[in-house]
């Protein structure tokens, strides 16, 4: 099945994603989680990764109360996402008082969603735990549009250069305190 079929399908679909990952993986010598949401084994599974983020909407929990403005050109303003595995850790972060970096689960998944100036949805930047290969302490990066277009993935230059300056704090910003659902 074509990687732009999958995708389109998971975010209808999100248990057809499931299924398909599971025949995808199948014999890979990869160990899903029990409820699809990642790899656990040495590979990463990226179509996997790509789906769940795509289908943030239905499965991933919104942190922040108010859109934020975009700290780049990608978008006018933005949401934060964040899975189940992700969402403690996220919430221990405190922009405003940077501090040790929080346990991540081996497939946290967080997803920013780029608003144009109407608030409608175009694009998404996208964070995952698991990838044996990252130099960024296993996080995989890349940024798509909502219809499922991929536009960059892995090691992505812009996403490291951005978040480097909070490596010390697991990669990630955090919401203010203050902008929390």
């Amino acid at each position: 099945m074509s990687r732009r079929l999958i995708l389109a399908l998971c975010t209808s679909l999100p248990i057809a994603c499931a299924a398909d990952a599971d025949a995808d993986t199948a014999g890979s010598g990869e160990t899903d989680t029990e409820d699809g949401g990642g790899s656990t084994g040495a590979a990463f599974d990226e179509d996997a990764t790509i789906a769940r983020a795509l289908a943030y909407t239905t499965t991933l929990t919104q942190v922040n109360a108010e859109s934020r403005p975009s700290q780049h050109g990608l978008a006018s303003t933005v949401n934060v996402w964040a899975d189940d595995g992700a969402l403690a850790a996220y919430l221990a972060l405190d922009p405003a008082a940077p501090g040790a970096a929080p346990t991540w689960s081996p497939d946290a998944l967080l997803v920013k969603e780029h608003l144009d100036g109407g608030g409608v949805p175009t694009g998404l930047t996208v964070m995952a735990q698991g990838d044996p290969d990252a130099t960024s302490d296993g996080w995989w990066w890349a940024r798509l549009d909502v219809d499922g277009t991929v536009h960059e993935t892995g090691q992505v230059g812009f996403c490291i250069s951005c978040h480097t300056p909070v490596e010390a704090s697991g990669w990630a910003f955090g919401v203010p305190l203050d902008n929390r659902r």
